[in-house]
């Protein structure tokens, strides 16, 4: 039976309000990394998404199968091992692609420098990219960053407090050598990075010839059904060029016309089926079709268009 987000979320939480592991519900309501594969992860269990008449939905059985299976999870919490977190990697060293594969360990690293270098804008000293702020201290954080600081600034955010729909934070210790987390934990979030990986893989193939697509789901076209994911040749067979013959048209008018975006390739990168009218808020003239990323980072830079 398809439920809305709002009672997916409702009753996930009231299913799970004594699970053993931090859990952040609200993820279905957000839906992370929706467009890569379609789904919502607590922990190695993915909740698949559905869309009807262009909501998104899910099956009550997958929420309460999900909720069941998370209260029920056995968690030692003295049972605890090394999490052995990799060294820091600047932006300069990551692979794009490399990047954006789960990682969970990398994650954590990743907030803590994070923090360390934001405390450092914070208190208006200089930034340098090799300073000492590098140097982990006695309580295994970086530079001058102390656990309450480090709590405190994720708090501020989810993505910097969520991994697989967990809160790490809250379970997580330091032995004054190493970081420690329950082991039943880190096996679930090591079943995690292989579960999610195992999903865009198979949501990067082309739908039309199987060619594989970029990781972080560039040729992702969202539908009034669901994401569907399809290379720029098939794209390009499939859906008709814009020529610009609505520019400078009423956005309102070629809605009440019924004029579908999604029936042509995104003006800019004429490789994709565009799924929305990028149209000016002042003045109500239409630009063009865009796809879904292409018209997000164009709202980024709005104010220099």
């Amino acid at each position: 039976m398809p439920i809305s987000r709002e009672y997916a979320r409702s009753l996930f939480a009231d299913l799970t309000q004594n699970a053993p592991v931090p859990l952040d519900p609200d993820e279905l309501l957000h839906m992370p990394r929706l467009r890569q594969h379609g789904h919502v992860f607590f922990g190695d269990i993915a909740v698949r998404c559905y869309k009807h008449k262009a909501r998104w939905t899910y099956d009550e059985r997958d929420i309460r199968a999900a909720g069941r299976a998370l209260a029920d999870m056995e968690v030692g919490l003295d049972d605890v091992v090394d999490v052995q977190l990799p060294a820091y990697r600047d932006i300069p060293e990551r692979d794009p692609e490399e990047w954006h594969r789960p990682n969970w360990r990398r994650q954590l690293v990743s907030w803590m420098f994070a923090r360390a270098q934001d405390q450092l804008l914070e208190q208006g000293r200089h930034y340098d990219a090799w300073g000492s702020w590098r140097n982990i201290g006695a309580n295994g954080l970086p530079g001058e960053l102390t656990w309450e600081e480090f709590v405190a600034s994720s708090s501020r955010a989810r993505h910097l407090q969520n991994i697989a729909g967990t809160r790490p934070l809250q379970l997580l210790t330091w032995s004054g050598e190493n970081w420690l987390l329950p082991r039943a934990y880190v096996d679930l979030l090591d079943r995690w990075e292989r579960q999610q990986a195992e999903l865009v893989a198979r949501a990067r193939l082309c739908s039309s010839c199987g060619e594989q697509g970029p990781y972080w789901g560039g040729w992702r076209t969202p539908t009034t059904s669901g994401y569907i994911t399809r290379c720029p040749p098939c794209s390009g067979a499939a859906f008709q060029p814009y020529t610009g013959h609505l520019r400078g048209v009423q956005y309102e008018t070629i809605r009440r016309r019924g004029t579908r975006a999604d029936d042509y390739l995104c003006r800019l990168c004429k490789a994709s089926q565009a799924s929305a009218w990028d149209h000016c808020h002042d003045h109500g003239h239409v630009r063009g079709p865009l796809t879904e990323l292409t018209r997000e980072f164009l709202q980024v830079r709005a104010p220099f268009r």
